[in-house]
C-alpha cells in the first residue's frame, strides 16, 4: 500500500484551516519581534545627531550641522570640549563618540550582524537535518533575544559589537526554519500566503519600530524594549510542531500522524484512514555540487548575473532603509513612510510576475529604483538647505526607490528558483542568498559616504542597480516554462526528444507487425476448430493437428463431386470425338472388317490416352492448390 504523501494528507485534514492560521500568526510574531526589530534596530540605534558648537571663541558656526552640511566635517579640527551632540536622542555614536577618525565604526555595528546572519544560515540547514526545524527555531531565536538585552548594556564598545554579531548569528539562524514551517503545513494551493504573510510581518515589525523608537529616544532603553517580548515570544514553543516531512525522514511515523490527526481535529476534518507515505523508498536523488555552478557557459553567466542581482536588491533594500533618516525632516517618519509601501509593492510584485512575467518584474523594478535614485541625486543637487519641499522630495524618490526594489526582491527570489535547474538549485539559491548578504554588510558603509558627499549614497546604488537591470535583459524568461532538470538545460531535452521520437517510431512499425502477425493468427484459428465448430481453445491444442486433417478431408470431399462432373464431361466429349472419328474412318476405308476394326482400336487407345492426360492435369490441379 502506497499510501498518503503529506500535501494529500493536507488537502484531507484541512490545507488551509483554522490550525494553520494560527501556526502562520504565532510564526510572523517571531519574525516580527525577535527578526525584524534586531535587524533594523541599528537605524536608530546607530545614528548620528546633529552637532552643535559649545564654545563661541573656537567654534562660531551657527546652526545644527548634519552629514552633508557645509561645515559638517569641521568639528574633527575642533577640541573635544568645543563641540557636543544635540539632545534630540541617544546613540552608540555618542555613547562611544564614534566620529572623524572612528566613523567607520557606527557603519560596522550595523553591518556586523550580516556577517553572524550569512555564518549562521550556513550552519541552521546542516543543524536543522540533524535536531529538527523546531529546536533550531527556537534555539535561535532565544539566542537573538539573550545577546540583543545583554548587548542593551556594555560600556565598552568592543562588547556591544560581538553581541550584534551573535545576534545576527541567531537571525540567521532561526529566518530560514520560520519560513519552511509555515510552507510545510498548508497545501501546495495556499503557500504563496503562507510566505507572503512572512513578508507582511516583517514589514508590520518596521513601521512599529519608527514608532516605539519615536517614543523612547534612549538607545539602551529601546534596545531593551525591543529585547524582552523576544523571551515573551518562546512561550509559541507549544504551538509550533515539528516539521512532518523531518520526521517522516527519520522514521518516526507516529509522531507524524500524531500531528496530522491534531490538525484534522483542530480544522474539523476527519482523518483519512490511508497511512503516510515513506518518500525515502523512492531513492535518493543526485544533486550538484558548487562546482556545477561552473560547468558551462550558460551556467556561468546564469550565476554571476543572479550573484550580482541579489547583491544589489539587498545593498539598495537595506541602503535605502538606512538612509532614509538622514533624508532631511523627521527621521522617524522618514522611515515610517519607506517602509509602508512594502505592502502594496508587495502585492505589485505578485500581479507583475503573473501578468508580464519574472524577468520584466525583475529589471523594471531595478531600473525604475535606479531612476528614483538619480532623482533623489538631482534633488538633493539643487537643495538650496534646509528646503522642505526639496526634503519632501527626497523622501517622495526614497519610498519609489523602496517601492520598486522590493518588488524586484520579490521577483528574484521567484526567478531565481525557476532559473537554477533541479540538480543545483538548492546551491544555486544558497550561494544567491550568500551574496545578498554580502550586500547588505555593504549598506550601512554606501550609507555612511554621506559624511563624504551627499550625493555618493544614492548615486552608487542608482549606477548598480541599473546596471543590474540590464545584465538582468540578458536572462531567459522562466513564466511559463518548465522547470530545467539538468545543466544541459533546453539541448539535453531536446535530446531526449529525438530519443523519445524514434522510439515512437520504432513502437509504430513494431505495432504494425503486431498486427499483422494478430491477423494472421485469426486466419488460422479460423481453420484451427473443434468437432463442434466452436474456436479450439488452449486446451483443444493437442487436437490442432487431427483439426487441421479433418478440415482438409472435409474440403476434398467438397471437391469430389466437382471432379466427378468434371470428368464424365469429359468423357462424354471424348466419346463424341471417338464417334466421329469412327465415322469418318468407316467413309475413307475399304468396307473389309479387318480395316476397320484396326482403326477402332487405335481410336480407342488414343481415347484412352486423352483421359490419362485429364486426370493427370486434375491431380497437378490438386497438389499445387495444397501447396498454396
Amino acid at each position: 500500500m502506497a499510501g498518503l504523501t503529506i500535501d494529500q494528507c493536507l488537502e484531507k485534514v484541512g490545507s488551509f484551516g483554522l490550525y494553520q492560521i494560527r501556526l502562520i500568526l504565532v510564526l510572523s510574531l517571531i519574525e516580527w519581534v525577535n527578526v525584524g526589530f534586531q535587524v533594523m534596530l541599528l537605524t536608530f540605534v546607530a545614528a548620528e545627531p546633529p552637532w552643535v558648537c559649545v564654545n563661541n571663541i573656537t567654534c562660531s558656526l551657527k546652526g545644527e550641522l548634519k552629514p552633508g552640511m557645509d561645515g559638517y566635517k569641521l568639528r574633527c579640527d575642533l577640541n573635544r570640549s568645543d563641540w557636543k551632540f544635540t539632545d534630540d536622542f541617544t546613540s552608540v555614536v555618542t555613547e562611544f563618540d564614534l566620529v572623524c577618525e572612528n566613523t567607520f565604526l557606527a557603519s560596522l555595528t550595523s553591518s556586523v550582524i550580516f556577517v553572524g546572519w550569512l555564518v549562521a544560515s550556513l550552519a541552521s540547514g546542516v543543524l536543522s537535518d540533524k535536531i529538527g526545524r523546531k529546536p533550531v527555531l527556537f534555539i535561535f531565536a532565544f539566542l537573538i533575544s539573550v545577546f540583543a538585552l545583554i548587548g542593551s548594556f556594555p560600556k565598552v564598545y568592543w562588547f556591544f559589537t560581538l553581541c550584534r554579531l551573535l545576534v545576527g548569528m541567531g537571525v540567521g539562524g532561526c529566518g530560514m526554519p520560520i519560513f519552511v514551517i509555515a510552507t510545510e503545513f498548508v497545501g501546495v494551493r495556499h503557500r504563496h500566503i503562507a510566505g507572503t504573510s512572512l513578508w507582511y510581518s516583517w514589514t508590520l515589525s518596521l513601521m512599529s519600530l519608527a514608532g516605539i523608537a519615536y517614543l523612547v529616544r534612549d538607545w539602551r532603553t529601546l534596545s531593551i524594549i525591543c529585547s524582552v517580548p523576544g523571551l515573551i515570544v518562546l512561550a509559541a514553543w507549544w504551538f509550533v510542531p515539528e516539521s512532518t516531512r523531518y520526521l517522516i525522514l527519520k522514521g518516526k511515523m507516529k509522531e507524524s500522524n500524531d500531528i496530522m490527526r491534531k490538525i484534522a481535529r483542530t480544522n474539523k476534518k476527519e482523518y483519512p484512514a490511508e497511512p503516510l507515505s515513506d518518500p525515502t523508498a523512492q531513492g535518493k536523488q543526485n544533486l550538484g555540487d558548487f562546482r556545477d555552478l561552473f560547468r558551462t557557459k550558460r551556467m556561468i553567466h546564469r550565476t554571476l548575473v543572479s550573484w550580482y542581482s541579489w547583491f544589489v536588491n539587498a545593498m539598495v533594500y537595506y541602503g535605502v532603509s538606512f538612509a532614509s533618516p538622514s533624508l532631511g525632516g523627521n527621521m522617524y517618519f522618514n522611515f515610517f513612510l519607506t517602509s509602508i509601501v512594502e505592502i502594496p509593492a508587495n502585492y505589485a510584485a505578485i500581479y507583475a510576475m503573473g501578468k508580464c512575467g519574472r524577468k520584466k518584474t525583475l529589471v523594471g523594478g531595478l531600473i525604475i529604483a535606479a531612476l528614483a535614485s538619480i532623482g533623489s541625486v538631482i534633488i538633493t543637487m539643487k537643495d538650496p538647505g534646509n528646503d522642505s519641499g526639496f526634503h519632501a522630495g527626497q523622501i517622495i524618490m526614497a519610498m519609489t526607490a523602496k517601492f520598486f526594489v522590493m518588488m524586484s526582491f520579490d521577483a528574484i527570489y521567484v526567478y531565481a528558483a525557476e532559473l537554477f535547474p533541479t540538480v543545483v538549485r538548492n546551491v544555486g539559491m544558497g550561494s544567491s542568498t550568500a551574496a545578498a548578504r554580502l550586500g547588505s554588510f555593504a549598506s550601512p558603509y554606501v550609507v555612511s559616504l554621506n559624511r563624504i558627499h551627499p550625493l555618493l549614497p544614492f548615486g552608487i546604488m542608482a549606477v548598480k542597480a541599473f546596471l543590474a537591470g540590464l545584465l538582468c535583459m540578458t536572462l531567459p524568461e522562466t513564466k511559463g516554462k518548465p522547470t530545467e532538470e539538468t545543466l544541459n538545460g533546453d539541448a539535453a531535452l531536446a535530446a531526449d526528444n529525438v530519443v523519445v521520437m524514434s522510439e515512437l517510431e520504432d513502437d509504430d512499425e513494431g505495432l504494425e507487425d503486431k498486427e499483422k502477425e494478430k491477423k494472421d493468427e485469426e486466419k488460422c484459428a479460423g481453420k484451427m476448430q473443434t468437432p463442434n465448430g466452436k474456436p479450439m481453445l488452449n486446451g483443444d491444442a493437442p487436437m490442432a493437428a487431427d483439426n487441421v486433417v479433418a478440415v482438409d478431408e472435409v474440403d476434398d470431399e467438397e471437391k469430389e463431386p466437382k471432379e466427378q462432373e468434371k470428368e464424365e464431361e469429359n468423357k462424354q466429349e471424348n466419346e463424341d470425338k471417338s464417334i466421329q472419328n469412327n465415322d469418318a474412318s468407316m467413309t475413307a476405308v475399304n468396307p473389309v472388317t479387318g480395316d476397320e476394326e484396326e482403326s477402332k482400336e487405335k481410336n480407342n487407345e488414343d481415347d484412352e490416352t486423352a483421359d490419362n492426360q485429364t486426370d493427370n492435369a486434375e491431380d497437378d490441379s490438386e497438389v499445387e492448390s495444397t501447396a498454396l
